[in-house]
């Protein structure tokens, strides 16, 4: 099999002189290269423009056939040579921590007021209770306080989506008109709620270049589903923790928006870091 492919590799290299001018090639090299590390289709799109007008670069199985002048060529391996390396495994954690401060204001009134024999008050105050007015006023805060770490390993230049979620339930009512009848049907599904990060890592020296988009989707107490979603590219240092929270704050009003979020009597603090090891 692999004298057949050598052989294919070498007709098609033929060809391709074939179809040069002659002036062409006596300045054009003719390589085939055979890749360990990556796929032609990941390289071939990077490759291909560096073999200039008068060259081509084509792929086959594990192959590159390359038709370029001395220079050009010089440049290509040394090209392939950068991208066709053993690509690192990088284990990217991220911390989430969400704080949430609630606080809750009452104010009940009660008493009464005798005029002649006629008495006046709330439903609360007992007749035999002396005339007045009584004010109660209550405050209360509550502050809670989540800490989750999540992580995933990647290949350098990979994608890839952290997630965690829970199923809860989703009722749906169907209404049908019959005649002079109306029916009504329920229905009850469980729909999964997504909690996750996109994450694409380059790795470059010690530091690694990330483009992260924070997917976060939560089941509140009121029986709602919050959505935050942020997209941004950072250089992190690997081991180093990244304060990813922070530096969204300070770029719009609307990351601001996404992590400090103030909704009825409740407000939300998000803070996101992250570490590639």
């Amino acid at each position: 099999m692999q004298a057949f492919v050598h052989r294919l590799l070498l007709a098609c290299s033929i060809l391709l002189a074939l179809m040069l001018p002659t002036q062409a090639l006596a300045v054009t090299d003719f390589k085939i290269i055979t890749l360990q590390h990556r796929f032609v289709e990941d390289i071939l799109p990077i490759i291909q423009p560096l073999a200039g007008e008068d060259g081509a670069v084509t792929g086959m199985q594990n192959h590159l056939i390359i038709r370029a002048s001395p220079e050009r060529m010089l440049e290509i391996e040394q090209a392939i040579a950068s991208l066709d390396a053993a690509q690192q495994n990088l284990k990217i954690t991220v911390n989430r921590q969400n704080s949430q401060q609630t606080s809750r204001n009452g104010v009940a009134v009660s008493g009464q007021k005798r005029i002649g024999n006629v008495v006046i008050g709330t439903n609360r105050t007992s007749r035999r209770a002396p005339d007045g007015v009584q004010v109660d006023i209550e405050n209360n805060q509550s502050n809670t306080r989540n800490n989750s770490n999540q992580f995933i390993n990647v290949l350098d230049g990979g994608q890839a989506f952290i997630r965690v979620g829970q199923s809860v339930p989703f009722t749906q009512e169907w209404v049908t008109y019959m005649h002079r009848y109306i029916r009504v049907q329920r229905t009850t599904e469980f729909v999964d709620i997504s909690t996750g990060f996109a994450v694409r890592a380059r790795s470059i020296g010690n530091q690694v270049e990330l483009e992260i988009t924070p997917r976060i989707a939560q089941l509140n107490q009121a029986g709602f589903i919050d959505f935050e979603e942020l997209s941004t590219i950072v250089r992190v240092n690997k081991g180093e923790w990244f304060d990813l929270g922070s530096t969204m704050q300070q770029k719009d009003e609307v990351s601001r928006a996404i992590l400090s979020r103030s909704i009825s009597n409740q407000l939300q603090d998000n803070a996101l870091t992250i570490r590639v090891d």
